[in-house]
């Protein structure tokens, strides 16, 4: 049986390059449209669960807090982790997580990496402020992470954690003042009331756990516009 070969005509021709050509403006113009901002870092979350909603995740966090760990919820794409602690290095979170197993509470370690963050080219003009607002809340999370530990063993007493929260909350504040009206303000605002919270009585460090934790969530989740 002979098969009748197709003709492509001059117009289908046509309006295929034209196709191709719109799609190639679209692409063109989406990447135009916004800009790469880099800014690399790494986080372990030592995780007691997940829960698929807020409420679920509420009671087992206040359940994680009892224990002594951080109890803050992680939401990342919709799911929801209760946490324990956070570290910077994955043995330092797998030996917590081990450590825990021997306890009876049973962990896993999430790892959450930042790379690159799209921003809309009609705010490129913030680009350097919001890379050094990354920074700065990388470095105050880390901050907020030392004073836990040496609260744990006891290599710092009450007013060492005290002044380590108030030079928190005064980097904070800073960070505040010159972002006033932009895509950190709200969150800012956020994460000065887990500080002021953390320093108004007696300082745990499951406190600062939780104060380090809501920082690094911030540089995971912010969307910048």
């Amino acid at each position: 049986m002979r098969v009748r070969r197709r003709e492509i005509t001059p117009f289908v021709v046509a309006v295929g390059a034209i196709f191709a050509v719109t799609v190639i403006i679209c692409a063109f113009a989406v990447s135009c449209n916004t800009i790469t901002l880099t800014f690399e870092t790494t986080f372990y979350f030592v995780c007691h669960k997940t829960a698929d909603n807020y409420i679920s995740a509420s009671s087992i966090s206040d359940a994680v807090s009892s224990y002594g760990g951080a109890g803050y919820i992680l939401e990342l794409d919709g799911e929801y982790f209760i946490t324990v602690s956070c570290y910077y290095s994955e043995n330092d979170a797998n030996a917590v997580r081990d450590s825990l197993a021997r306890r009876e509470l049973d962990c896993f370690v999430l790892k959450k990496e930042t790379k690159e963050y799209s921003l809309p080219r009609s705010a490129g003009k913030n680009a350097e402020l919001f890379k050094g607002n990354l920074n700065t809340l990388t470095s105050l999370s880390s901050l907020a992470y030392t004073c836990a530990n040496k609260l744990d063993t006891g290599e710092y007493s009450q007013a060492n954690a005290k002044q380590v929260l108030s030079d928190l909350l005064k980097g904070l504040k800073s960070l505040q003042s010159a972002n006033l009206s932009n895509c950190f303000s709200n969150e800012l605002k956020r994460l000065i009331i887990i500080c002021e919270d953390a320093g108004s009585g007696i300082v745990y460090s499951k406190d600062l756990r939780k104060l380090q934790i809501a920082i690094a969530d911030t540089v995971i989740n912010i969307e910048l516009f």
